[in-house]
């Protein structure tokens, strides 16, 4: 692995001019703020004079002071997981890299915990006629690592696709370890290529997802199913389309 031209292939990725995606990164760090809000608390015994509690202090009352109070903030953890199967070699990777990139530079923006996952791997059977699944996670860039140390991996994510798309069980194992999670908000980004699927299955992660409060934001590489399976879904054709209007509807829709 030659680390600097990964983490040029990275840079070069990041540089690419993409019209209106400042707009793009003003909703999605509008969903996941998590600045303190800093207020007053009013009628309190000592602090800063209240001028408009005058009218208690002409009956005897002390209460006439304010004081300011830091209320925590909601807090946000993100998984972006990538389709990295064979399918998705060519373009569609080359897709997904870029928004994954993308992604990954708002988020470093904002104080959300994230992670960026490429996922891989078979269906077989067994003994019994049935078909079980053989996950293969790659970790781009992993929970608290900051952004500049996982360049390179980012930069060759390009070269990874391969296998096949055990579709079902990555999805439900992110979102079990998402739902461990300490933080308040939720968000799983799922990138891929993904046609065949069974329509049943993706419905009952959406569910799973739904009934532990995580937000599932499907992002199709091209024409894929992916609206029939997710309540928030978009198709897109090439990177740019994450800074049109649709685009920024389908992150208004999680706020």
């Amino acid at each position: 692995m030659n680390k600097h031209v990964y983490e040029s292939d990275f840079a070069s990725i990041l540089r690419t001019p993409i019209h209106g995606i400042a707009a793009t990164r003003a909703k999605l760090l509008n969903v996941l703020r998590s600045i303190d809000y800093v207020g007053w608390s009013t009628h309190e015994e000592s602090g800063r004079l209240d001028r408009r509690a005058f009218t208690r202090y002409a009956t005897g009352q002390a209460n006439i002071f304010s004081r300011r109070e830091v209320v925590e903030a909601d807090t946000a953890a993100v998984s972006v997981l990538v389709d990295c199967s064979a399918s998705m070699r060519g373009e569609e990777i080359r897709t997904a890299q870029a928004i994954s990139i993308q992604l990954a530079n708002i988020l470093s923006k904002s104080n959300a915990a994230f992670e960026v996952t490429g996922f891989h791997g078979g269906a077989y059977g067994n003994e019994c006629g049935s078909n079980s699944e053989n996950v293969e996670y790659i970790p781009f860039k992993l929970w608290g690592e900051p952004l500049h140390r996982a360049a390179a991996k980012l930069g060759m994510m390009d070269e990874l696709a391969s296998s096949g798309t055990p579709d079902y069980s990555s999805i439900y194992i992110k979102l079990e370890e998402l739902s461990r999670r300490t933080e308040a908000r939720k968000i799983l980004f799922l990138l891929t290529d993904a046609e065949c699927y069974i329509s049943s299955h993706m419905k009952y992660l959406q569910d799973f997802a739904d009934k532990r409060g995580i937000n599932i934001v499907a992002i199709g590489i091209g024409d894929t199913q992916v609206g029939k399976c997710f309540r928030n879904a978009e198709n897109v054709k090439n990177v740019r389309d994450i800074a049109t209007k649709s685009f920024g509807n389908l992150l208004k829709a999680i706020a």
